[in-house]
């Protein structure tokens, strides 16, 4: 499986964090994304996930554009420092992505 995320573009209170960035990442390689703080490193993944909404960017995988958020799809799993998931996502949303039975979480 290949995965670019392409011409990515993000602004915080009018200052460009992010412009024009492209990233490639293939199975079976080690990819890494290297910066100091404060450069975009973190808002870039969670834009992968698709719990950050840039101002703009274009998804591939394996070649062919990705519009739904990643998180959604399965192809990718995220464990981040801090909050998880997007804050719009519901509760039974939640279980479902983790494959998650209600009933065993209360158990």
């Amino acid at each position: 499986m290949k995965f670019e995320i392409d011409n990515v573009a993000l602004n915080y209170s009018g200052k460009t964090i992010l412009n024009g960035v492209y990233l490639k990442a293939e199975k079976g390689r080690i990819t890494g994304i290297l910066g100091k703080n404060g450069s975009g490193k973190s808002s870039l993944i969670k834009i992968f996930f698709g719990s950050l909404k840039p101002k703009n960017r274009l998804i591939k995988i394996d070649d062919k554009p990705f519009l739904k958020p990643l998180y959604r799809s399965g192809k990718a799993k995220y464990l981040p420092q801090h909050p998880l998931l997007p804050e719009n996502i519901k509760v039974a949303a939640a279980f479902e992505l983790f494959k998650a039975e209600w009933q065993h979480f209360m158990e």
